[in-house]
């Protein structure tokens, strides 16, 4: 496994969002009441990107159809058509960097 870096931990504060493309994946790293989170970069419900996304507190609100999802449960709280939840990717924290573990090969 190798590391690859997302972002430096001194740059990130509340409502930091970058898009991120890795290894084929659209994600998206976010930071609210001070977690970090690393996200699939669509919206569930019509994979419409989530880059524009509003925050507030732990929802994250989809641009395109007003959605709102826990970021604690991944979990759609304002929709019922919209079963499947936002899809999480793990962190890892290297000295002063946040990224994520890739295989190598």
């Amino acid at each position: 496994m190798a590391y690859v870096e997302l972002a430096k931990l001194h740059e990130i504060e509340d409502g930091f969002m970058r898009p991120v493309r890795l290894a084929g994946l659209e994600l998206l790293l976010l930071q609210e009441e001070g977690r970090l989170y690393l996200i699939a970069n669509q919206c569930p419900h019509r994979q419409a990107p989530l880059t524009r996304a509003s925050l507030n507190g732990s929802v994250l609100r989809c641009p395109s159809h007003g959605i709102e999802f826990s970021l604690t449960t991944g979990r759609a709280l304002n929709a019922s058509e919209c079963e499947a939840g936002l899809t999480f990717y793990p962190l890892v924290y290297e000295g002063s960097t946040v990224g994520v573990e890739v295989n190598d090969r």
